[in-house]
């Protein structure tokens, strides 16, 4: 199926009112007369309903934070450049456009005005309602396209899943049925309601929290997911997991943090929440996705930057969290990273050993693949769908 069929009535669609958005983003702003211009392909008008919305305002200052994530939470469909003295900066991953003057880059992008000082222009009523996918964010727009010297590129995309290591990365991609060499790979799903989901596959390379931390956020700001999952392998703890059972935690707990005294360690753990509404689909789709047994009903995943192959020291955090089911070394790096930009994240975990001494690797290969085809079963059930 295309991407750009807009006749596909099994697409959930809505639509948005650039003047509206326009009005708000300057109160925003702060600005009465706020100058707005349209380009890319809505201002082309291309038919496409997964493109963006790329808008350039006139301010002549940075936006602040606050202002950023405003125009985020006012619609995640808007790729605002704010543009002063022919440099347009993009509030959603820091892309420059670069002219001589504003007017020579309005004319550069062929943009359009819609609005001028505050004053909604009669002839951008054409360009005022704008149709975009009922459920998502957008797919990329690639700013190399306006053949920019200094554009960086962006790699948009409504997922994004992360995984530590190569192995996990091409389990994740044999599920989605793609191949490459690359670190990242970016493809696209079809879900049960013939609706396209474009993914970003990103490997770390490394494992623990604090490079998952990192590299999340970097590849978040590039391309702006609606939704973070990180799928991989983790130890289990006997008699809350099996081996090769799939484990979608409802939170993480980091274990790490604490202080060191003469009578000895004392843990101040820290913890962190996954997405509730995908974890209780997931835990829904458990009994129709064949062949996995998926605990997602309120476990717990232990998280710290240390391989566990110890009896004695896996039991002191059991006996510490009577909910713990599995232990990792990523999940609250990248759960951390994804509450800094406020969208929500997942993690899907298998089961590959019960971090003891009898840890071996033996069934790397079955969890990865497990953990793997859980997540795409689950995107092509709807899972990651945001609650509008």
């Amino acid at each position: 199926m295309g991407l750009r069929d807009k006749h596909n009535s099994d697409i959930p669609r809505r639509t948005i009112d650039l003047q509206e958005l326009a009005l708000e983003m300057g109160e925003i702003f702060g600005v009465n007369d706020l100058t707005v211009y349209l380009f890319g392909s809505r201002k082309d008008q291309t038919g496409s309903i997964r493109s963006d919305v790329d808008l350039l305002v006139e301010l002549p200052r940075r936006a602040s934070q606050a202002e950023m994530g405003a125009i985020w939470k006012l619609e995640p469909y808007l790729d605002v450049f704010t543009v002063d003295r022919g440099v347009a900066a993009s509030l959603v991953n820091e892309s420059q456009l670069r002219a001589e003057s504003n007017g020579s880059l309005v004319v550069k992008l062929g943009a359009v005005c819609l609005m001028q000082h505050g004053d909604w222009q009669p002839y951008a009523d054409r360009f005022r309602e704008q149709i975009v996918l009922a459920e998502r964010n957008p797919a990329a727009t690639l700013v190399p396209l306006y053949d920019l010297e200094d554009a960086v590129p962006v790699e948009r995309a409504d997922l994004l899943v992360v995984t530590a290591l190569t192995e996990e990365y091409y389990a994740v991609l044999t599920a989605l049925d793609f191949t490459t060499a690359e670190p990242a790979a970016l493809t696209t799903l079809i879900d049960d309601k013939n609706s396209p989901w474009r993914i970003r596959v990103l490997n770390l390379h490394e494992m623990g929290s604090v490079g998952a931390a990192l590299k999340t956020a970097d590849a978040m700001r590039r391309s702006k997911p609606s939704h973070v999952v990180l799928v991989g392998i983790c130890g289990g703890i006997p008699g809350r997991s099996q081996l090769l059972d799939v484990v979608v935690p409802q939170s993480v707990i980091y274990y790490e943090p604490g202080k060191t005294t003469p009578e000895g360690a004392k843990r101040s753990p820290a913890s962190h929440e996954c997405d509730p509404n995908a974890r209780k689909r997931i835990s829904s789709l458990a009994k129709t996705i064949h062949g996995f047994n998926i605990l997602a009903d309120g476990e717990l995943m232990a998280c710290g930057e240390k391989v566990i192959a110890d009896d004695s020291t896996r039991d002191v955090l059991v006996d510490a969290h009577r909910k713990i089911a599995a232990i990792d070394m990523e999940s609250y790096g990248v759960l951390r990273a994804a509450e800094a930009r406020k969208t929500p994240a997942t993690v899907i975990k298998s089961v590959c050993d019960l971090a003891n001494a009898d840890k071996s690797d033996d069934l790397h290969d079955r969890a990865r693949e497990a953990a793997a085809r859980v997540f795409v079963e689950a995107v092509r059930a709807g899972a990651f769908r945001a609650e509008r």
